[in-house]
């Protein structure tokens, strides 16, 4: 399945706990999104080819696109999975869903 595209104009942001740090969040639909990483405009095919990797492995993503900015959120379904990619410096593609 590939990301989700949205424009930062129909989605709803929130701030939630998680692990001792406030986090960033938006809803789309019946989603919930933590963000996982931003990258600048002229860094587009990096967020696509991050988020398609992301999606590769059963993770819903969407990113939200503006002229100066790409941002990468992940579905908080799977936030525990997605936190193994930065603990065990796993890559994306690489992240085994149980």
């Amino acid at each position: 399945m590939y990301p989700l595209v949205l424009s930062p104009e129909v989605v709803s942001t929130f701030s939630f706990w998680h692990e001792g740090v406030l986090q960033k969040g938006i809803s789309s639909g019946k989603e919930l999104y933590g963000f996982y990483k931003k990258f600048d405009a002229t860094q587009r095919q990096e967020a696509f080819s991050t988020a398609v990797s992301l999606s590769e492995t059963g993770i819903e993503v969407c990113i939200t696109c503006l002229p100066t900015e790409y941002k990468v959120w992940v579905s908080l379904r799977k936030l525990e999975q997605v936190a193994l990619c930065f603990l065990s410096n796993t890559r994306p593609e690489e992240l085994v869903i149980t």
